[in-house]
């Protein structure tokens, strides 16, 4: 009996010091990670800075993402002012791995506001999120050319289920209404999805989340659902919907549901992959625009917690009511 625990302990052993020994690929954010996943397989380790749920606009970096970038053997970031103190985080981590901007090769969309800034939000264009997985793939071959036919293999497969999402989106997109083609969420996150599948986008802050709503933003978003008679707006994951449900309240437009865009959303969730999260986003958008049907979100869950915090001292009153009338009929 004592062998056969031994042998147990010695094969988890052995696995976990070749879980060990696994080159550590390092990305920026959640949806870079989930692509390098995608690439890798299980020949190497995935790790990411900004957490799920976190906003790459505004993240602070801890002294354990600098521990995380040190040991890692390569960065992948998105660049395009995305991750605007990655720069300072690598160079406090005195990492010597290469740093892969996966944007590279790609013509961002320009603001027309501030000279010189670029969005970020590219790969919300599967157009383009083919020049993310090829420059993931290169990159890694580069560094792991004993991998390369494993890494290309990956790559095909992933690279076809981009495709088909791609032409998936570009059909589903057609079932709303011309006039109603207008996506109005917090922030400029979907212009390259706009570009894209054919949507008009309109939103309350600019590219940045770090960004505020101007007075004149909300008039031009009030006006433009009034006009185009646009049946339902959106909230996205990373960012308090607080501006959204007033333009809701205010326009009569619906709330259609939750939208990701600078995070993928909980593991088990219907964005918890790249892949889920444009497919989650198109099937929220054209059900809401099209159909009008409504998913639950955030807020939902918020004013139900409200209403049975609202209830429980409801009956507190009137137990604590009631109780008082019984102590003076005792009394008397």
């Amino acid at each position: 009996m004592n062998r056969v625990y031994t042998f147990i302990i010695c094969c988890i052993l052995s696995l976990q010091l070749h879980a060990q020994e696994k080159p550590t690929v390092i990305a920026s954010c959640s949806m870079i990670a989930d692509m390098c996943k995608n690439i890798c397989g299980d020949i190497l380790a995935v790790d990411m800075i900004v957490p799920v749920g976190g906003d790459p606009h505004i993240y602070e970096p801890t002294p354990s993402d600098a521990r995380k970038v040190s040991s890692g053997d390569i960065v992948f970031i998105n660049g395009l002012t995305f991750e605007g103190w990655i720069g300072d985080l690598i160079e406090n981590a005195a990492s010597k791995a290469p740093v892969v901007t996966v944007t590279e090769g790609i013509e961002p969309i320009r603001s027309d506001k501030y000279q010189n800034s670029a969005d970020p939000h590219a790969w919300m264009d599967l157009e383009l999120a083919q020049t993310y997985i090829l420059n993931i793939k290169d990159a890694l071959v580069a560094l792991y050319p004993k991998y390369e036919n494993e890494f290309e293999q990956n790559y095909q497969r992933y690279q076809k289920q981009i495709k088909d999402l791609d032409q998936y989106i570009l059909s589903e997109v057609k079932k709303i209404d011309q006039q109603k083609r207008v996506l109005i969420t917090s922030h400029d996150a979907f212009a390259y999805y706009g570009k894209r599948y054919g949507i008009q986008l309109e939103a309350l802050m600019g590219i940045s989340t770090e960004s505020d709503a101007r007075t004149s933003d909300i008039i031009r978003v009030s006006r433009i659902i009034k006009e185009r008679k646009v049946p339902a707006i959106f909230i996205e994951s990373t960012i308090n919907p607080k501006l959204i449900k007033q333009i809701s309240d205010d326009s009569g437009a619906k709330i259609g549901g939750e939208l990701f865009a600078d995070s993928l959303g909980e593991e088990d969730s219907d964005a918890d992959t790249y892949i889920n999260m444009l497919k989650h986003n198109t099937d929220v958008i054209v059900g809401a625009l099209s159909r009008g049907e409504i998913q639950e979100t955030k807020i939902d869950a918020d004013d139900q917690s409200q209403n049975w915090l609202l209830y429980g001292l409801l009956a507190l009153l009137l137990i604590g009511g009631l109780l008082f009338m019984a102590s003076r009929i005792n009394k008397t």
